[in-house]
């Protein structure tokens, strides 16, 4: 089956967002996502999360056990080969073409949520690229995002403010970064009891 195109996605559609984000908190004070128990949002929680590895997944399936929520893996129609270097081939020109894989399946009970931890790997940089294509085909304005990531020496880098500059209208809560397979369920447990949401 072949992917859906989504022209100027990675190019067009990004920058414009990155500077209109950059624009918008020029003239605006930042609002920064609230990271205590006393005003956390109410409703269903639900876990939507990419790996490659399954370093990611270990961190997802973690949240879940400690929080209670749903949980969602996205996959994809043609997924990406075993081999590592045609992944980075593949996901690389996909980044750069906007030629977003089509997902497997899709959330379609979303409204249903108020909150959604979103999880990726550090792809180049940002946000991996199915995760990119699901931001592009479900509204997550409305909802409390709480965004967790795996990455390698590279840290977070721009992950998360491109993820604030694609959905801009969505709550943010606090973070939490992995550092490849170093799952360390104290620290994870700590991070979501800051954020009010231990179950």
């Amino acid at each position: 089956m072949k992917e859906r195109k989504r022209k100027g996605f990675a190019g067009r559609r990004i920058v414009a967002a990155l500077i209109a984000a950059l624009l918008i908190a020029a003239v605006m004070p930042v609002v920064v996502g609230v990271t205590t128990a006393d005003a956390q949002p109410e409703g269903k929680k639900l876990i939507v999360y990419y790996s490659l590895s399954g370093n990611t997944k270990g961190l997802a399936e973690l949240i879940q056990s400690l929080t209670g929520a749903d949980i969602f893996e996205l996959k994809l129609v043609d997924p990406y080969p075993e081999d590592f270097d045609a992944v980075v081939e593949r996901a690389n020109r996909e980044r750069e073409t906007g030629d977003l894989p089509a997902l497997a399946a899709n959330v379609d009970n979303l409204a249903d949520y108020d909150v959604v931890f979103l999880g990726t790997p550090n792809w180049f940089g940002t946000l991996s690229v199915p995760v990119f294509a699901f931001i592009d085909s479900h509204d997550l304005s409305s909802k409390t995002v709480v965004p967790f990531v795996t990455h390698g020496r590279g840290g977070l880098q721009d992950q998360i403010t491109d993820l604030k500059a694609l959905v801009p209208n969505a709550a943010y809560l606090q973070e939490y970064a992995q550092y490849r397979d170093e799952l360390v369920e104290s620290d994870v447990s700590q991070w979501l009891g800051g954020i009010g949401m231990l179950r």
